[in-house]
């Protein structure tokens, strides 16, 4: 079973939605893997990390060092 804030079907991304900075992370088929994050946490600006593959997703996702409101 996967954790309850994963709704993809990709369970390396276990990790990543079991993280208390991430609200959910979903799959929008041809509009790739998208993380919400917590209120607090940006990604180069964004309320969202998107990627297109799961590895670019969890690449994404280290990267995500300092807290601040989106832009």
């Amino acid at each position: 079973m996967s954790h309850p804030k994963n709704l993809t079907r990709f369970r390396t991304l276990d990790v990543v939605a079991a993280d208390p900075r991430v609200v959910e992370v979903w799959d929008e088929g041809e509009d790739g893997i998208w993380i919400a994050l917590a209120r607090g946490w940006n990604a180069e600006g964004c309320s969202c990390v998107h990627a297109w593959r799961v590895s670019d997703a969890l690449r994404d996702f280290r990267a995500l060092v300092k807290p601040g409101d989106p832009w």
